[in-house]
């Protein structure tokens, strides 16, 4: 996985009726066996077919197959959710696949059947794997259109030079620019883009500037799940552009609002 995987990756609401080719879904079966989350939080995914377990989305046309991923109610357990969902997203657009994050707009009863959802789980959310239709359908683009999701806040709206009272350029954010942009660019619930990030020397703090009305039992805070995203799309790009290094939970006391929570920072390797 790469930066262009990163840019490549679209929602995809609208597919072709055609059954994925049996080596790639293989891959995507491996693939998930293997894919980690962050902070020593598992997370489990299941491969559903939709005319055997009666899983299905109304803004979803086409698909036969979907995945869902679900966590034991515990610290981290969204964070490490987004981190590992998104990493499976951009490894299915790699293998040509359509992909498109669902919670809200799914037969959430069906799923968390069909996964055997217990008690002490979440399954915040699912995505349909298959092959992009020609063209969207009108109810799919209307839905990109009414969230604007191609529109993203600016860089300096984003991150910021060691502390929140000055924002930081992207031509001011040296070794950092192409790690923020992949976190910029990112998808989030209904385009929300809760990532925020302050730059130090050796180190970047990521916190979560929280909305009202994203965090409910069914689905736990799925603002957190963005921040998950986001930091995928760091790593990634920050293995790419030769840093090394890794996520710890070190708040650095900096001053923030109300509304902001602490959740990671990435620290260079010396």
């Amino acid at each position: 996985m790469n930066t262009e995987i990163i840019k490549k990756r679209i929602s995809v609401r609208t597919y072709k009726e055609q059954e994925i080719a049996q080596e790639t879904l293989e891959k995507v079966k491996s693939f998930i066996k293997q894919d980690k989350g962050l902070f020593n939080v598992p997370i489990t995914f299941t491969i559903l077919d939709a005319n055997k377990t009666g899983v299905s989305s109304p803004v979803i046309i086409g698909a036969n197959t979907y995945i869902a991923a679900k966590y034991k109610k515990q610290k981290n357990a969204e964070i490490s959710l987004g981190y590992a969902f998104e990493k499976l997203v951009l490894y299915a657009t790699s293998l040509g696949l359509g992909t498109v994050w669902l919670a809200a707009t799914i037969d959430r009863k069906a799923f968390e059947k069909a996964i055997d959802l217990k008690e002490d789980e979440v399954m915040p959310v699912v995505t349909p794997i298959g092959y992009a239709g020609e063209k969207r359908s009108l109810r799919e683009s209307m839905m990109r259109k009414g969230m604007k999701s191609d529109s993203r806040i600016p860089f300096d709206q984003l991150f910021f030079q060691d502390n929140f009272d000055k924002p930081l350029n992207k031509e001011n954010s040296d070794l950092w620019a192409l790690p923020l942009e992949m976190v910029r660019i990112a998808p989030s619930a209904t385009n929300k883009q809760p990532w925020r990030a302050v730059v130090e020397k050796d180190r970047v703090h990521f916190y979560e500037k929280k909305a009202k009305g994203y965090e409910k039992a069914t689905t736990g805070d799925i603002q957190k799940v963005d921040l998950g995203i986001a930091l995928c799309h760091f790593e990634i790009a920050a293995k790419e552009s030769g840093l090394q290094g890794t996520f710890v939970q070190e708040d650095p006391g900096i001053s923030i609002a109300e509304d902001m929570e602490y959740i990671a920072s990435f620290v260079l390797e010396v």
